[in-house]
């Protein structure tokens, strides 16, 4: 009687291949599924990456947008302020300047002149000119100024005893000592020393 198909060791071996087999399978499955995986996250990754890129380029331009509208607003108002002024009297404009240069002792530095004024006012500079030529016995801007930087150095010196002659000079909007000196001896014939000493008597 044979009894090979019956042979349990025999079975138990057919079983072990096979499923060393499925074993086999499965593991190259699992390969696959891995490599299949490595490849999508590089794949994100790459694009996370041009995402990224994308948002810094959209943020660039939209910075860059904002910059340009900011402009185009600031020349758009510039515009308008210039023909508002343009629009005020002499006398009116005139008070305009007097009130933002004197009453708000706004600083005078040497390289401030009718280019700053006329900025400041919102008009032209060939209207300031016009203006201080026909409508002021200044005949000039800068004139004006000079005169309103010796009125500030003569202020100082009166007031502020123990401030340095060059420190007025910078103060006031003089570019030197010397520049300082000359003016002052032509308006009033005295030295800042001089004219200190009798503004200050001890």
């Amino acid at each position: 009687m044979n009894n090979e198909g019956n042979d349990p060791v025999k079975l138990l071996k057919e079983q072990n291949t096979q499923l060393q087999e499925q074993v086999e399978k499965l593991q190259e499955k699992v390969k696959q599924l891995e490599d299949d995986n490595k490849r999508l996250i590089d794949g994100n990754e790459q694009l996370i990456a041009r995402n990224m890129m994308l948002a810094e380029k959209m943020d660039i331009y939209y910075n860059v947008r904002m910059h340009v509208e900011w402009l185009k607003d600031l020349v758009r108002r510039h515009r308008e302020m210039m023909a508002q002024a343009d629009l005020r009297s002499d006398e009116e404009l005139l008070a305009v300047i007097e009130t933002r240069i004197e009453s708000d002792e706004i600083p005078l530095p040497p390289e401030f002149g009718i280019k700053e004024v006329a900025e400041l006012v919102g008009t032209t500079q060939t209207r300031i000119a016009d203006l201080y030529k026909s409508k002021t016995i200044y005949h000039s801007v800068d004139k004006y100024l000079d005169f309103l930087r010796l009125m500030r150095a003569l202020r100082i010196l009166k007031e502020k005893p123990g401030y340095s002659i060059d420190a007025i000079a910078q103060d006031s909007g003089f570019n030197s000592v010397r520049t300082l000196q000359r003016k002052i001896q032509e308006a009033i014939g005295l030295s800042p020393g001089q004219y200190r000493d009798i503004t200050n008597p001890e």
